[in-house]
């Protein structure tokens, strides 16, 4: 969710962006790591049978986490998936279904969802049977948007992947709960993990309300606070050359003096 964090992507030239919240979403940590001996960011849906969905934040907090919204090419999001850990061949696959559909590729997955009665087991099952494919690591999943929908990547937990024979790593790592910020810490207090905090948390420099991640800032102490001082200094210039977005596209998304729903650390 920030420059530092898009980073490793080096540049993802959006066509547009956006602040979001996130409905009947729950957000935390949770998935071991492709990267690192950290935990990753994962998103589950509070209530079951009901699709996550995405829209414009709130003007005064109401609980719910925000984000953000990337407009990007195909090309560009499978670059994302494999980042993800799912192949960009499924990704390519999945678009020639949709096209052959005379739909779009979001659309083609929310097809399925639709079908699938919004049990997300069944969705996966679903996607493993017309790709053959799966991932223990994330998996995309369709967002109701207010028009198109929209893609995240949820990590699947004891739900499955799809497939009996893609074990999720959280199955296989014994962690299919969602952890708090404090509790991912306890786990894992290491230089790995305090990086992908930072990388979550710069967000709040663009105006993102992280209260459902950062309640628990304090018990990290000093460590965590002195990272991210050093990182906002850069976070801003780093976050337009990701996204290739001049200072006028940003402040119209970004623009200053909108509230956030906690403090970022000094």
């Amino acid at each position: 969710m920030s420059g530092l964090g898009l980073s490793g992507l080096r540049s993802l030239p959006v066509i547009d962006v956006a602040r979001v919240r996130l409905v009947n979403c729950r957000r935390g940590f949770g998935k071991l790591s492709q990267y690192g001996d950290r935990y990753a960011m994962v998103l589950e849906p509070l209530r079951l049978g009901e699709p996550l969905r995405v829209e414009a934040p709130a003007d005064s907090p109401d609980g719910n986490p925000e984000a953000l919204a990337l407009t990007i090419s195909l090309d560009d999001f499978a670059r994302v998936a494999v980042r993800e850990g799912y192949r960009a061949q499924a990704i390519e696959s999945l678009a020639q279904r949709a096209l052959a559909s005379r739909t779009t590729l979001p659309r083609y997955l929310w097809g399925l969802l639709e079908e699938a009665h919004f049990d997300q087991a069944r969705y996966r099952r679903a996607l493993f049977e017309r790709l053959g494919y799966t991932s223990p690591h994330y998996v995309p999943h369709p967002v109701a948007a207010g028009g198109d929908p929209a893609v995240t990547f949820l990590a699947p937990g004891a739900e499955g992947s799809g497939s009996d024979a893609v074990v999720p790593v959280r199955v296989r790592t014994e962690m299919t709960r969602v952890l708090s910020l404090a509790e991912a810490w306890q786990l894992k207090p290491n230089a790995s993990q305090l990086e992908y905090f930072a990388m979550c948390l710069l967000a709040e420099v663009h105006n993102l309300s992280l209260a459902d991640l950062t309640g628990q800032v304090a018990e990290l102490g000093d460590r965590l606070h002195e990272r991210l001082a050093a990182e906002r200094v850069h976070e801003r210039e780093r976050f337009l050359a990701v996204l290739q977005l001049d200072e006028g596209r940003y402040r119209a998304r970004f623009p200053a003096g909108v509230r956030r729903a906690a403090r970022s650390p000094e």
